[in-house]
């Protein structure tokens, strides 16, 4: 069994100034910081192993961190869509959000969890 876990990217400068991310630097802002510890304990919650045991031993849990946009390019991958068909499907998600993909060990099934959730940001809250 596998799993990844897909991280937008917390609320950061670029988004509130509406300029395009990954262009130039950008600093989380207070409510990205918080997101981000939400995100942290989500996910320490989620992963048992610490990060040396995973490092030494076969993946089955990933987390990924992406910027929304390119989740698309996530989801259409692990579901091995052909990239001519991303263009018809858009997989987007909040910022902070997480996404939950999983592979079962007998079939090899892979299956879109959950898209975008934000539970966890709900104690991040202002």
């Amino acid at each position: 069994m596998r799993t990844l876990y897909v991280v937008t990217h917390p609320e950061a400068t670029h988004h509130v100034e509406g300029v395009g991310g990954g262009w130039h630097d950008s600093q989380l802002t207070p409510a990205g910081v918080r997101a981000a510890g939400s995100i942290a304990r989500a996910l320490r919650d989620r992963i048992t192993d610490g990060m040396d045991e995973i490092l030494r031993s076969p993946c089955e849990q990933q987390i990924i961190v992406t910027h929304g946009g390119s989740l698309t390019c996530v989801v259409a991958s692990w579901s091995e869509m052909p990239i001519e068909s991303a263009g018809y499907a858009s997989f987007r998600a909040p910022s902070g959000s997480i996404t939950t993909l999983h592979e079962d060990d007998f079939f090899r099934n892979r299956q879109v969890v959950s898209l975008g959730d934000t539970r966890h940001l709900d104690t991040a809250q202002d």
